[in-house]
């Protein structure tokens, strides 16, 4: 949740290319003040910690092991004793880092802290504490089928083209031991580098203060803060992944990988802004307004793991699935040529550096703060400003073309099959149920 969050606000200010993480320092403090309520909010970030740890037969370790330091402090009373003061408690995983934070009255966080540090310290896990977990996360795997199916399967499809990590599989949770899981937690807790994240109403000295029962006596030689950058192939399609269905809507996703976290961002938050931005966005205006193929086109950079892309959505009726993916393919690889393209992007860099200004609070300013820092990336001068239609021009003639474009399709096989072989031949058609995406 953390990257999602952070990448929606971030991708405009980070620039450069590197194969490592910086070097943040053990137990570095990143600090925001906020007086407006007396309140602190303290990240715990191990970083070299999670999904990307995972060996392909351990897919899900690292989520699991997050689900059960969540049930084991509500099994062992930890919930209760955080609580009663007033405080709240969670876990998250990302690629890189795993995550525990603790939300609390700033009166009481220091009570808090040491709840959560004798927690960490003094976790215990069971044959049965891991019997539950994976019910529990099977439950919420096939639940997520349902919910979440469309992420799923735009990730499977990034899976299989850019050699990114499945994140979840129903086989190796089923094959997880309980010798993985403590094996995984002793690395996790001996990781050598934790910092941490904290908004509060109290002064950073003092927060320093209140997280020595962390802190100190904390062994290190745990998982190692490396990141090797993959290499982002811009010629891995055209590919398409069809997935059957009797709906009579062909939900449409054309996916444009265009590099890994750490790198230039101004460029697509740009262009990306020009094509939605809002309602008057370039692609609802076309698609919706004034061809009315399509009920809620959009278009976002979003990421899955390390890799960053364009994801342009549509959702046409089947009477309306040919002439939509027809247009909307063409209209992807003839940008640099469309005049009312330059015109949205003229029009979105005056409203940007506007409300830029006004996206400054405290959180996505830490947050922007803690990305800059782990791929020791800086703030590019001038803002959007700095960019140049001839860098625009340049990046829409690299990463918009047939041979960069993983389509993902949900409706009717035989029908987006036909589409396919008349307008995209030379495409790779994959035919994949969804069960297939988790398993």
């Amino acid at each position: 949740m953390f990257l999602k969050v952070m990448l929606s606000f971030t991708l405009c200010y980070v620039v450069g290319v590197l194969s490592a993480f910086a070097e943040i320092p053990n137990h570095h403090i990143f600090y925001r003040n906020d007086t407006r309520a007396p309140l602190t909010k303290v990240d715990i970030v191990f970083l070299g910690a999670g999904r990307n740890q995972d060996q392909s037969s351990q897919i899900g370790l690292a989520r699991t092991v997050w689900r059960m330091i969540w049930d084991a402090a509500k099994r062992r009373g930890y919930m209760d004793r955080l609580s009663a003061s007033g405080a709240r408690f969670n876990t998250s995983t990302s690629t890189y880092y795993q995550t525990i934070s603790i939300s609390a009255l700033s009166r009481n966080c220091g009570e808090s802290i040491k709840i959560v540090a004798d927690l960490i310290q003094n976790l215990e896990f069971s044959d049965l504490d891991l019997k539950e977990v994976k019910k529990q996360l099977t439950t919420i795997y096939q639940n997520d089928v349902r919910r979440n199916a469309s992420m799923m399967r735009k990730t499977f499809a990034l899976s299989q083209t850019m050699g990114i990590k499945k994140q979840r599989s129903l086989k190796t949770l089923k094959n997880l031991s309980l010798e993985d899981i403590r094996q995984y937690y002793d690395q996790l807790v001996k990781t050598d580098v934790v910092f941490f994240k904290v908004i509060s109403d109290l002064d950073s000295t003092e927060v320093a203060k209140l997280l020595r029962p962390i802190t100190e006596g904390r062994d290190t030689g745990g998982f190692v803060h490396s990141l090797a950058h993959l290499k982002t192939d811009t010629k891995v399609g055209p590919a398409a992944f069809v997935f059957n269905s009797s709906i009579k809507s062909v939900f449409s996703h054309w996916l444009i990988p265009i590099g890994n976290l750490g790198e230039e961002t101004y460029v697509p938050a740009l262009i990306s802004s020009a094509l939605r931005g809002d309602i008057h966005g370039l692609i609802p205006k076309y698609f919706r307004e004034e061809l009315g193929l399509t009920y809620s086109p959009s278009c976002r950079v979003r990421a899955s793991e390390e890799i960053i892309y364009f994801e342009i959505y549509a959702d046409p009726q089947l009477h309306n699935s040919e002439e939509l993916i027809q247009k909307m393919s063409d209209f992807i690889r003839e940008l640099p040529d469309n005049p009312r393209f330059w015109e949205a992007l003229k029009e979105r860099r005056e409203i940007l550096k506007v409300s830029d200004v006004h996206n400054q609070t405290p959180q996505r300013s830490l947050n922007r703060e803690v990305y800059r820092a782990i791929y020791n990336t800086s703030r590019r001068e001038g803002g959007y400003d700095s960019v140049t239609d001839e860098e625009v021009r340049s990046f829409l003639e690299k990463f918009f073309v047939s041979d960069n474009m993983i389509m993902v399709f949900r409706g009717p096989k035989d029908n987006i099959r036909d589409i396919l072989n008349t307008h995209w031949p030379e495409a790779e058609v994959h035919e994949q149920s969804l069960r297939s995406v988790i398993e």
